[in-house]
């Protein structure tokens, strides 16, 4: 229960403690998923009582999804960003990772929350990570319909193809960065630059 001034249990203001919840939770959600967690090991996690997170959150989906939108908000924005910024169609690939790296910052794991198989499928939170991931899904399509455009090709199952295979590869891209703390936002775009540059060359040379 808060007290005046806004203050929740010990001392600590409710958004303050709202705050130290999902972000335990996420670390909780990125690494064991949605299913492999409990309301009783995200509090453990944050050094609290379980009480005390169900007095912020009455579900392990409203959890999930207060985390799922914290994260996918920001990273919607940055792409959308990226996509409408006006910038030649071969240069927004790299961008949209730079983009994804810089939004997601030391905080790299939250990207297995987003696309975490074992999330809600159902209700207001099911609801929600289907709509974010569908924008994702769209924002691939559309960049890359522009990018063949540019090279002529407007077959659709081109189109299709190659923007499931451009979201695998994301994914893979982001995983390989969650695996490497050490590299910064600025060296993982340097190096995916490089890589990128010498796959759209093999055979020019």
């Amino acid at each position: 229960m808060s007290t005046a001034g806004g203050l929740g249990t010990k001392g600590m203001a409710y958004a303050d403690r709202r705050q130290e919840i999902t972000a335990a939770a996420v670390r909780e959600f990125a690494e064991r998923g949605f299913a492999g967690c409990s309301m009783a090991s995200i509090a453990a996690r944050a050094g609290i009582s379980k009480a005390l997170v169900y007095q912020h959150f009455t579900s392990k989906e409203q959890l999930y999804l207060a985390c799922f939108t914290g994260i996918a908000e920001p990273l919607i924005a940055r792409i959308e960003t990226e996509m409408t910024s006006g910038v030649a169609p071969f240069s927004v690939p790299l961008n949209v990772l730079n983009g994804i790296f810089e939004t997601l910052g030391e905080h790299r794991s939250a990207w297995r929350v987003f696309y975490d198989p074992t999330a809600p499928t159902t209700g207001e939170t099911g609801e929600a990570v289907g709509r974010y991931r569908r924008r994702l899904t769209d924002f691939s399509a559309a960049g890359v319909t522009e990018f063949l455009g540019a090279l002529g090709d407007r077959d659709p199952l081109d189109i299709d193809a190659l923007a499931k295979t451009w979201t695998a590869i994301v994914d893979a891209v982001v995983g390989w960065a969650i695996e490497h703390p050490e590299e910064t936002p600025a060296q993982l775009t340097e190096r995916w630059g490089r890589i990128i540059t010498a796959i759209f060359t093999i055979g020019s040379r």
